[in-house]
C-alpha cells in the first residue's frame, strides 16, 4: 500500500489492530480446523496448534461447541474493530497512512473470510 506509520504511532498502531488481527488469526484457526486436525494425527502428533483445539482442551468440550465459540469470539473481536476503525478514521490527531492501514485490515477480515470459506486448500474439491 506504500504507506509509512510513524515511528511515535508504532505501538498505537499495534494496539488498534490487535482485534482486527485476532478476528483473521480465529478465522483462519476455525476453517483450517479439518485441515490441521487431520494432518496432526496422521503425523501421529498428539496436539494442534489451532485455537479450536485449545478452545476443546481448555472447556473440556467437543469439536462442535469449540467452533462456536470460536465463531462467537470472531464476532466479538469484528466487532470491537469496526467500532476501532469508525473512530480512527476521524481522529485527525493520527497519521493518514495510520487511518488507511486501520481502514485495510478490515477489509483483510472480509477478504480472509471469502477466501477461507472457498479456497482449495480447506476445502475438498468435488
Amino acid at each position: 500500500m506504500g504507506l509509512t506509520i510513524p515511528a511515535k504511532e508504532l505501538e498505537m498502531c499495534r494496539q488498534l489492530v490487535m482485534p482486527g488481527f485476532a478476528a483473521l488469526s480465529l478465522t483462519n484457526d476455525l476453517y483450517s480446523w479439518e485441515k490441521e486436525r487431520d494432518s496432526a494425527k496422521s503425523d501421529g502428533l498428539p496436539n494442534v496448534v489451532n485455537a479450536i483445539w485449545v478452545i476443546m482442551e481448555e472447556n473440556s468440550i467437543g469439536e462442535d461447541m469449540a467452533k462456536e465459540i470460536c465463531r462467537r469470539k470472531i464476532k466479538e473481536y469484528v466487532a470491537v474493530y469496526r467500532r476501532t476503525v469508525a473512530a480512527s478514521m476521524t481522529d485527525v490527531t493520527l497519521s493518514k497512512d495510520l487511518r488507511l492501514y486501520v481502514e485495510a485490515i478490515m477489509y483483510s477480515i472480509s477478504g480472509n473470510l471469502v477466501w477461507s470459506k472457498y479456497c482449495p486448500r480447506y476445502n475438498k474439491v468435488c
